[in-house]
């Protein structure tokens, strides 16, 4: 048996044995590296602002909540705002403090694209809360959702519930040509309260009265015109009067709706 022949088996048991473990290693760096093309960049942060134009005003007995939707600061809109989580915090009127801890209570989850049952007018939002009681306050914190049920910066906004004014009565409706004239009297207010004006509340019928009234201001007189309206369209009407204790204003309750077609 020759030299060459002795040692044969162990030099190729050797070689296969390093060229194992080379491909090995090879493919251990080659798995390792796969799909990084470069350093790992976290996710740009989503940073929305907090609600702004907060307000809270007393409709008769239901509170009404509106804001207008916030900006995205990164690209100049709010892309990524999915909707709204509305908490609420409620608190004694005269002993409680009402910034001393921040709402927890879940009372609503508003769509962006279809907040019922708020109501989206432009690039605000409105709701209700039906659920107040005299002489408790309530503090609410308007919490913008974005994609993955992220919550984004909130507002927070709070007031004291009044005994609702009294409401106007005697509404009337006269129609004519595209237009109705309406008429309402004057309501006897309690000592203390301070007529400020009334809004007026129209819808098609059969569609919900708007959160926001026909006027811009106050109205000043118990009787308007409404022009522009479609003959042979049914509209109802409703008027509320608006009114100052000092240091808060309220709303009433509105009166009984009147319908009426233009002819």
């Amino acid at each position: 048996m020759s030299f060459f022949r002795l040692f044969a088996f162990p030099v190729t048991s050797i070689l296969r044995a390093a060229l194992l473990v080379t491909i090995s290693f090879s493919l251990l760096v080659s798995l390792s590296a796969c799909g990084k093309k470069g350093p790992v960049r976290p996710k740009v942060a989503i940073q929305l602002e907090a609600p702004t134009d907060v307000t809270l005003q007393q409709q008769g007995n239901l509170f009404v909540l509106g804001w207008t939707i916030p900006s995205d600061k990164r690209v100049g809109s709010a892309e990524d705002l999915t909707g709204f989580i509305i908490k609420r915090l409620t608190y004694n009127a005269t002993e409680g403090c009402p910034t001393c801890r921040t709402p927890e209570d879940e009372v609503a989850e508003l769509d962006i694209k279809d907040p019922t049952p708020g109501q989206r007018i432009g690039n605000r939002i409105y709701w209700r809360d039906f659920d107040i009681r005299e002489g408790t306050g309530y503090r609410y914190a308007i919490v913008p959702v974005t994609l993955g049920n992220i919550e984004a910066p909130f507002a927070t906004i709070h007031l004291e519930v009044r005994q609702s004014p009294p409401a106007p009565s005697g509404l009337k409706a006269e129609s004519g040509d595209g237009q109705i004239a309406l008429q309402w009297d004057a309501p006897t207010l309690p000592e203390g309260l301070e007529l400020l004006g009334y809004n007026l509340y129209r819808r098609q019928a059969k569609r919900p009265f708007p959160i926001v009234p026909v006027n811009v201001k106050p109205l000043q007189e118990t009787h308007l015109l409404d022009r522009g309206l479609d003959n042979g369209r049914a509209y109802e009407y409703r008027v509320s009067a608006l009114v100052s204790t000092g240091t808060q204003q309220l709303e009433s309750m509105p009166s009984p709706g009147v319908l009426m077609t233009p002819q």
